[in-house]
């Protein structure tokens, strides 16, 4: 048998009983599995050959554990592992690229449409027992503008194309997609209705939409963020929004809580708690596959 730590929660969302679900697929791959947190790992490391990890930081005390031998992200985006350190200790770092992204594209298009057509003002006033109609936007048409054309950013374009939008993306590679127009960073800011990011957070793309790059943007042009929250920077996206000049923003994902309770106030705002990935039918493919592929790793 080989011994797993999980120490996300991530896994096993929407479950009654996650380890009694995955108990079969466990036994049958000759998997041990300890679901625990950070600190009871640390404090009982021996014997832990896998880790999967979520949100978590995965820094050179938990890779120090001494059997240690593969950490997989639970999920795809690295920024929250120090792969120098992993690399150094001799622990495979891997994970589950693409698995989430048919989810994080749907809930790109969820939060478009609830912040253009201003969906979640509408409904919270009709709760409380008002029927005031608002005149918002419709998607047809306007020019939508794509930050990094990986899996997310291509299934995005194919989405949007259906609402008879025009899409423009931006990647630091160059590559050709059907229905998207490649352009520059500065044209994609300055002629688009509607901006999503799709890209990893790195050193490079931190606070990549700055004051700069608001001040290039259309008036009225409505941000989305699934991807990272540094990405933005929200003190500026906060003033940009309680001035008007951006017209809405919708937002899975972000730099810091102070920043989230901010934007969360905001009418023009729809916020989310980073659950793009988070349906029962994603997260359940995401588990079998994670499992499935720790223990190829610690076999190797």
């Amino acid at each position: 048998m080989n011994n797993v730590a999980i120490i996300t929660t991530a896994f096993g969302n929407g479950l009654e009983d996650r380890n009694e679900t995955y108990a079969p697929l466990a036994k049958k791959l000759g998997l041990s599995i300890w679901f625990c947190t950070k600190e009871e790992l640390l404090a009982n490391p021996k014997g832990v050959e896998g880790v999967i990890v979520g949100v978590e930081k995965a820094d050179s005390q938990l890779f120090s554990c001494p059997d240690l031998r593969v950490a997989m992200k639970f999920g795809v985006g690295l920024d929250n592992f120090d792969i120098k350190s992993a690399h150094e200790i001799g622990v495979e770092v891997v994970n589950l690229p693409g698995i989430n992204s048919d989810a994080v594209a749907e809930m790109t298009l969820a939060l478009m449409l609830s912040v253009s057509r201003m969906i979640v003002p509408m409904a919270t006033s009709m709760k409380k027992g008002n029927f005031v109609q608002f005149c918002s936007h419709t998607l047809r048409y306007k020019k939508l503008g794509i930050i990094g054309m990986g899996t997310i950013g291509r299934k995005v374009a194919h989405m949007a194309s259906a609402f008879g939008m025009e899409c423009f993306g931006y990647d630091v590679y160059p590559v050709t997609i059907d229905s998207v127009k490649m352009v520059d960073l500065s044209v994609l800011l300055s002629q688009c209705d509607v901006i999503t990011v799709h890209i990893p957070l790195t050193d490079d793309s931190f606070h990549l939409i700055d004051a700069k790059a608001f001040s290039v943007m259309k008036p009225g042009v409505i941000l989305l963020n699934t991807s990272r929250g540094g990405i933005v920077d929200e003190q500026v996206l906060y003033e940009q929004l309680k001035q008007g000049r951006i017209g809405g923003a919708g937002l899975d994902v972000f730099e810091n809580e102070e920043s989230m309770k901010k934007l969360a106030e905001l009418d023009n705002v729809v916020c989310t708690p980073h659950v793009s990935a988070y349906t029962h039918e994603t997260l359940r493919h995401m588990e079998n596959t994670a499992l499935k592929k720790i223990k190829t790793c610690i076999t190797g």
